[in-house]
């Protein structure tokens, strides 16, 4: 896109790149336009022969001749400029050091004029060559005041074959010493998503700890350089659907996913588009977040994390941009899987944003939608709700989302696997009843079945010292407050009579067993009392 607006020679173009040297010369390296500049060091200049040269203009002395002169004065630079002509059309380069805001108020009168110039350019059909180009490059964002002068810009990241280049670069001038030949290529894939100079600074520092670059060590540096934004969570998953209790239609639908994403040419060839972006509705604790890491680790990608609650900032604006920066990053670290947890919550709000926040949700889910709508083809989009009652409507549009799937409440053959899940790992002769565990934790969570084991396993463990038994969870399950069932109960009834009528389900013997629930004609459970 940059490419486009520079050769249609649009007046005035926002550039926001953390990478200004390496933004410079990818701009420079197209010579289809002539450049100039302004800097501190060699002050009016022009890209001539691979370098900048200042231009010598000349500038009256104080005993009343004139010499040629190096200029650090824009007004003298443009009036220069205004006045010359060149062979091909001149886009000027500013490079906006520090907060931006007082260098563009030195810049706004050429700003509105060259827009102006422009529209009426095109408006009498004379589109004018002439017509200069101003090129800002910052690392901020373009101030709200003078953002409807701007086309807004993206800067590509290093691709992988940059990537390499950077690494054949260091094992040239090393000879060979600090990389091997073999493991160049899992190199440039820890690096996927960093900047030029953050890879370059890993891989140096990789040398410095391990005498050569270490792919590891490059992976494991990216992540903390991401986690410490605070508003982005990279992990490799560990969990698979063989940790996870029934959901026997969710799974099958990423593992179809799975195959479509692993077979791309066939899916295209017979019209089938792949999952990308899912929605899971349903109870907290039902096993939501551990189907989006396990999505992931199905799908071979690592797992962004994040919410909307993160991205929020006290400071005017610094919200959307935070938000803006999510979705960048995760461009940048494509192919991803991606979880956007407590969707629910986070989307919620909308009509009184302008009243409570000075419209700042707004503007954020605004954002939010924009990045969605954005998102690379190989990005999987996994966001997880607990309720959904105030989500503003645009945001479950059918454009929105592939597939939105309840997860309820365990089903009795669900918990008799989340049970076997769980005990497998103990060590004890003793056989386990998963049938009368699953009988006596009716309407349980899956996080609330945890709960009750570690709960077990701590009276029993430091009472007797021995392994727990399927009568001591039995005895303590009666004790156990599964709060969801107990507490939120017209909630839960709620939730599944909407996801009948609305939702596709994640389970099939939950939907069986939805009546149930519904009506709320489950089997009590024996109230049996634990004793220690």
């Amino acid at each position: 896109m940059l490419f486009n607006y520079l050769k249609l020679g649009y007046p005035s173009l926002w550039l926001k790149t953390r990478e200004t040297y390496r933004s410079f010369e990818s701009v420079l390296s197209y010579d289809f336009r002539t450049y100039f500049t302004i800097d501190s060091e060699l002050g009016f200049s022009q890209f001539v022969d691979g370098h900048w040269k200042p231009v010598l203009i000349e500038m009256p002395t104080p005993e009343g001749d004139t010499k040629l002169s190096t200029v650090f004065d824009i007004s003298v630079a443009w009036h220069w400029i205004t006045t010359n002509s060149f062979d091909k059309p001149l886009t000027f380069i500013v490079p906006v050091v520090g907060k931006p805001d007082q260098m563009i108020a030195s810049y706004a009168q050429i700003l509105y004029s060259l827009n102006s110039k422009y529209r009426s350019s095109f408006w009498t059909d004379t589109l004018d060559p002439s017509i200069i180009q101003l090129l800002f490059i910052s690392s901020f964002d373009i101030p709200e005041d003078y953002a409807s002068l701007f086309k807004n810009v993206e800067f590509s990241i290093p691709d992988s074959k940059e990537l390499s280049t950077v690494v054949s670069h260091i094992s040239n001038s090393s000879h060979g010493r600090f990389v091997q030949e073999d493991e160049i290529n899992e190199i440039v894939r820890a690096g996927i998503g960093l900047t030029e100079s953050d890879f370059i600074d890993f891989c140096l520092q990789s040398i410095l700890a391990n005498n050569k670059i270490d792919s590891k060590f490059v992976y494991d540096s990216k992540m903390r350089h991401i986690k410490e934004s605070g508003i982005l969570e990279i992990i490799k998953p560990s969990i698979t659907f063989d940790d996870i209790g029934g959901l026997d239609n969710i799974k099958d639908i990423i593992k179809r996913t799975a195959m479509l994403w692993s077979n791309k040419d066939k899916a295209k060839e017979f019209g089938i588009s792949p999952i990308r972006r899912m929605l899971m509705v349903g109870i907290p604790g039902t096993g939501k977040s551990a189907i989006c890491q396990a999505t992931a680790s199905e799908l071979g990608l690592d797992l962004a994390r994040t919410g909307i609650s993160q991205v929020m900032n006290s400071f005017i604006g610094q919200s959307e941009q935070n938000m803006r920066a999510v979705f960048q990053q995760i461009k940048m670290m494509n192919p991803l899987c991606v979880w956007i947890d407590e969707f629910g919550r986070d989307m919620s709000g909308g009509q009184s944003s302008s009243h409570v926040d000075g419209g700042t949700t707004d503007r954020v889910h605004g954002e939010f939608l924009t990045g969605l709508q954005e998102l690379p083809e190989d990005t999987f989009l996994m966001c997880a709700a607990n309720q959904l009652d105030h989500l503003k409507p645009e945001m479950l549009r059918a454009d929105r989302f592939d597939k939105i799937m309840f997860v309820g409440l365990p089903s009795f053959e669900e918990r008799v696997s989340i049970f076997n899940i769980y005990l497998k790992s103990i060590s004890t002769d003793h056989v386990y009843d998963y049938e009368a565990l699953a009988k006596v934790t009716e309407c349980f969570t899956g996080a609330e079945i945890s709960s009750l084991i570690k709960e077990v396993k701590f009276y029993v463990t430091t009472s007797e010292l021995r392994a727990i038994n399927t009568n001591d969870i039995v005895n303590y399950a009666p004790n156990m407050r599964n709060t969801i069932w107990n507490k939120h109960r017209d909630m839960v009834k709620s939730m599944y009579q909407f996801a009948l009528e609305q939702w596709d389900w994640a389970s099939s013997s939950q939907l069986q067993e939805a009546r149930s629930i519904i009506t709320g004609k489950t089997t009590s459970s024996q109230q049996i009392t634990f004793k220690v």
